[in-house]
Formats: structure tokens, C-alpha cells, sequence
């Protein structure tokens, strides 16, 4: 499954939608953003171990790669599949 990312909005949120419109939460908090990043193909830059320098270099990835589209991660999927069955109910 394709899902592209979307962010951030105004309170500094990222997101990753799928062909439907749906909506995962990628990022809710600064902190997030390494991980996040990391989910869909960020690397910390070598030998870099600040914390604020490492959520720096995840923003600012993720700010460049803003619209694409990546592979959504297994419980990425799971849960659009789970969304799209409730709303089958």
C-alpha cells in the first residue's frame, strides 16, 4: 500500500494519507519526529547524538520529501484496513 505524506499542518502535526482521503498520524509531538522519519526511510546523519540536532535533520527530511509517496509500514496498513472496515460497517 502507497501512502503519501502530508504535513505539517498548522499545530505542527504529519500525517500520512491514503488514496482515500484517510488520515494516520505521523508526528504529534517534536520528539516524534526522528522515529517518525525513520518509518519511511530517514537515517540520522553519522555521528550526530544531540537529540535537537537529530529532530532538526528528521524535520528537515521530512520537509523535503513532503507529498511523496512511500511504502506504508506494516501497522500503518493495518490500521487503514481497520478504518476502512468500520466504515464498511
Amino acid at each position: 500500500m502507497k501512502v503519501t505524506l502530508m504535513g505539517p499542518d498548522d499545530l505542527g502535526y504529519w500525517f500520512l494519507t491514503d488514496d482515500n482521503g484517510n488520515s494516520f498520524p505521523l508526528v504529534e509531538r517534536h520528539e516524534d519526529h526522528p522515529a517518525a522519519a525513520a518509518l519511511i526511510g530517514w537515517r540520522s546523519p553519522k555521528g550526530v547524538t544531540d537529540e535537537e540536532s537529530m529532530i532538526d535533520s528528521a524535520i528537515d527530511w521530512l520537509m523535503k520529501k513532503t507529498g511523496e509517496d512511500f511504502k506504508a509500514p506494516k501497522h500503518v496498513v493495518e490500521f487503514f484496513k481497520k478504518l476502512e472496515a468500520e466504515n464498511e460497517e
